[in-house]
């Protein structure tokens, strides 16, 4: 039975790279509008006489497709809604509040500034990322834009019609761990064809998180001294800012690639996948290790967005999956508890099944 999917891309941009005009119009209205939009998500008539009448349209015509996930609807950020177009060669130009242009690789945000467009250039990948989904047969169903910080978003929602595809005698299970101990994954059928790991470099995670902490050392020596105001002070701050950054810019990247490569082999192999993200399990693991906590933090830091992209993209290609508890502190063959031996090898002392902690999950799904 065919269904439609999602998926969505975010734009973010510096307020900065804006002018003056074009800042104060983005904090002002699309601020404004957010304002009414949560008015609107519970139940109130708005309107809003000093800003482009377009927007509450846009509220009542996309009504059934905004999920409102907050069950007090309260607090629910619906943002400035708007209609999207695309251009690839010499299509007409018809208004609409975002409309993207390929032909220049830009961007066009409406309804914001009275009479003009605000023009935001696509970096290469956000370009890569739109063509990819209009040669899948997505298309732009609508966008939405806020403002955080100091910061302007975008995400621009694409929508498909897909049929399931019948999986094959394959699947792929996943094990979700701790980037520690990375992204276990299986192709199984009737026995484990290939196996491996998808695992972040460990090594400049650790380096980043140690400048981090020595930087925060320093700059709290100072703060105790009441000279963290000082040049040197904000110097250092900044510094600690830009490498967190660093450090969650990686993660996340990394967790994007890792679930698009698997998604890739599902699809290659036609496989049903087997998820297994019991995170909770690896944050403890990580706490028996005894990790720095900030260092703990960092190994599971994005494994949820990580589950969420995989999925996302698993329904965009009509993907069967399943999530399945994969104990692997229990044994596979007689039910019995594991003891754990150094190396994270794990032994039943009833049957004697022995093998890693990380294989385990593998065995269940292929015994079960």
């Amino acid at each position: 039975m065919r269904r439609l999917v999602h998926r969505t891309l975010l734009i973010k941009r510096p307020l900065r790279l804006f002018s003056a005009e074009e800042q104060d119009a983005l904090v002002k209205v699309l601020n404004r509008v957010d304002a009414l939009g949560n008015l609107w998500a519970r139940g109130f008539e708005v309107y809003p006489v000093d800003l482009d009448s377009r927007f509450v349209d846009k509220f009542n015509y996309f009504k059934n497709e905004l999920k409102l996930v907050n069950a007090k609807r309260w607090l629910a950020r619906v943002h400035a809604i708007f209609n999207v177009s695309v251009r690839f060669t010499n299509e007409r130009d018809m208004g609409q509040g975002v409309f993207i242009d390929l032909t220049r690789n830009a961007l066009r945000l409406r309804w914001v500034i009275k009479g003009r467009a605000i023009v935001i250039q696509l970096t290469p990948s956000e370009v890569k990322y739109i063509k990819e989904r209009l040669s899948e047969g997505g298309k732009p169903k609508l966008a939405r834009a806020w403002v955080d910080g100091e910061n302007l978003y975008i995400a621009i929602t694409f929508e498909r019609e897909v049929e399931p595809i019948k999986p094959s005698n394959y699947r792929l299970v996943i094990d979700v761990n701790s980037w520690k101990n990375g992204i276990v994954w299986a192709l199984i059928n009737g026995g484990v064809g290939s196996m491996g790991r998808e695992r972040p470099d460990l090594g400049y995670i650790e380096m980043l998180y140690n400048h981090v902490t020595m930087l925060e050392h320093k700059y709290g020596t100072l703060r105790r001294l009441g000279m963290h105001k000082s040049l040197y002070g904000k110097r250092l701050w900044r510094e600690i800012k830009a490498t967190r950054r660093r450090l969650y810019a990686y993660i996340r990247d990394f967790a994007q690639k890792a679930a698009h490569k698997l998604v890739m082999k599902a699809l290659k192999y036609r496989a049903m996948v087997v998820i297994d993200d019991v995170i909770e399990e690896s944050r403890r693991e990580l706490m028996e290790e005894k990790l720095p906590n900030g260092l703990a933090k960092a190994y599971v830091l994005y494994l949820r967005r990580f589950v969420k992209l995989l999925t996302n993209q698993l329904a965009w290609y009509g993907i069967p999956y399943e999530f399945k508890r994969l104990p692997s502190t229990i044994c596979p063959v007689c039910g019995n508890e594991l003891t754990q031996l150094p190396n994270r090898v794990m032994q039943c002392p009833k049957c004697g099944f022995k093998a890693n902690r990380d294989e385990i999950p593998i065995k269940w799904a292929l015994l079960h």
